[in-house]
């Protein structure tokens, strides 16, 4: 496993040498507060800052929806985004900067780690899992391949506030690895997710259609 990386904020002094400019406009309008509506504005300037996002949606125009359903499964699941701050979580197959369109099979920005830069801009204390490059982030983060059997067992059990699980078993990539062992690997990563949270836990799962599943463990 690489080491793990500290987070590091943006600076004040980038922040106001960064164009002013909202990448994402209607970003920061889904919140449903004032308080979430300036936590979004800020997480997507520094977003912009550290990621080029504004550029990456200019080329990928669909990585914004990417970013506004993200977004919104946050406020769904937390109620709030200040709610986050401190939280730990768990984003599994967070993507990384060497994914690859599954239709194209060219690099592609709209699977790169956002949901885990997004969690870090906004306080939480987010760890990716991804069997792809994580090298330059910011956040916890571990290479893992999630077909192998035991592959998060070095993770402690209750160690999580919630879990974030959307893209693995939707991939075609993921599926095309691993055919009919598929649905194994589904049973035991859900197995495993059920051991990392923490008791009253909140699981945020998106890879069955449209929508976000979001549960709480029994406390």
């Amino acid at each position: 496993m690489p080491p793990c990386h500290s987070p590091s904020r943006v600076s004040a002094d980038a922040r106001a040498l960064a164009p002013m400019r909202e990448p994402l406009p209607g970003l920061a309008a889904l919140g449903r507060t004032p308080s979430d509506r300036e936590l979004l504005r800020r997480a997507v300037a520094d977003l912009d800052v550290r990621h080029r996002l504004a550029a990456k949606i200019a080329v990928e125009p669909n990585l914004a929806a990417i970013m506004a359903e993200f977004a919104t499964r946050l406020m769904d699941a937390f109620g709030s985004l200040s709610a986050i701050r401190g939280q730990a979580v768990l984003d599994i197959a967070c993507g990384s900067s060497s994914s690859r369109s599954p239709v194209t099979g060219r690099q592609t920005a709209e699977f790169e780690p956002w949901m885990c830069r997004l969690l870090l801009e906004l306080g939480a204390q987010p760890v990716g899992i991804d069997i792809g490059d994580l090298a330059d982030e910011a956040f916890e983060h571990h290479r893992v391949d999630l077909g192998l059997s035991g592959a998060l067992d070095f993770l402690a059990t209750g160690s999580f506030d919630a879990i974030h699980e959307s893209r693995l078993f939707g991939s075609p990539e993921f599926r095309a690895a691993h055919g009919p062992a598929t649905e194994p690997i589904r049973r035991e990563i859900h197995r495993q997710e059920r051991r990392l949270l923490r008791q009253g836990g909140i699981l945020i799962h998106r890879d069955r259609g449209p929508g976000s599943a979001v549960t709480a463990a029994p406390a």
